[in-house]
């Protein structure tokens, strides 16, 4: 190769990489005009316009006493027979949420403040829930790892894309979870289980969240709710949070009355 070959060469190669660079600059501007109006604290308004968390479908503890502040609507939930077979066999005392400090699953982690920050390639969703600090990372435009056959997570693998101006988040890859659909109900999910998130912009204060779960294991058809949520001021609260299994054990064996299986811890 010629001298002047070198150099044409050269000149080809630093003027692919100019455009390249261009490009990525550009995507990422665009990502961050699209994003930007989703960032910070956003307060679930579990009130607006009649909407009821506190609906669990006129369902029962296992004391008798009417289960209260569901996460979604109860009584519009389609489960299927084995879910109602599953709700006569779970119990109080065996709740990973309840008994074993475990953390609450999706999506009954969207329905108090969730705190949304951004980084090239991902976004950083903060969900401050009493006695947990939930993290969970949204992997944007095809940059998620690839889990391998059976790699499974209690919060699954989220991946993130714009939809028009809709900030869209599908999570799959979960663990079986026997709290992952509601942990009030006390209603699992499978490893089947697909939550899909849809931010829509309604103004500069408030956005409308539609949740939408598939779970054929437990559900006869998907299932799609929504809330608004309502932008808040400053960052994530401090708090030192923490969960002794033990004592929550103890306090629902010697507390709560209801005991469903008296021969069981």
């Amino acid at each position: 190769m010629t001298g002047l070959h070198r150099a044409v060469w050269a000149c080809a190669l630093l003027l692919a990489v100019t455009i390249a660079a261009s490009g990525v600059k550009a995507q990422n501007e665009q990502d961050f005009d699209k994003i930007f109006p989703f960032l910070g604290g956003w307060d679930a308004n579990i009130d607006h316009g009649g909407q009821d968390r506190g609906n669990c479908g006129g369902r029962l503890g296992d004391a008798g006493e009417k289960l209260l502040n569901c996460s979604l609507s109860v009584d519009h939930l389609p489960l299927n027979a084995r879910a109602e077979a599953w709700l006569k066999y779970m119990d109080t005392r065996q709740s990973p949420t309840i008994a074993e400090c475990a953390q609450i699953g999706l999506p009954a982690m969207l329905m108090d403040t969730t705190y949304i920050s951004a980084y090239p390639g991902r976004l950083v969703l903060e969900h401050p829930s009493n006695p947990w600090y939930l993290t969970r990372t949204i992997w944007m435009n095809g940059s998620a790892p690839t889990p391998i056959p059976g790699e499974l997570f209690q919060h699954g693998l989220s991946r993130g894309r714009f939809d028009g101006e809709d900030l869209v988040i599908e999570t799959t890859n979960f663990t079986f979870d026997p709290d992952g659909l509601d942990d009030h109900l006390h209603m699992a999910s499978s490893v089947r289980k697909k939550v899909t998130e849809r931010y829509q912009r309604v103004d500069d204060t408030t956005l409308r969240l539609i949740i939408t779960v598939e779970d054929p294991t437990f559900l006869t058809r998907p299932f799609t709710y929504a809330r608004y949520l309502n932008k808040r001021n400053g960052g994530p609260p401090p708090g030192f949070r923490t969960c002794d299994s033990e004592v929550a054990r103890n306090e629902v064996e010697y507390a709560y009355p209801g005991n469903k299986y008296p021969d069981a811890k």
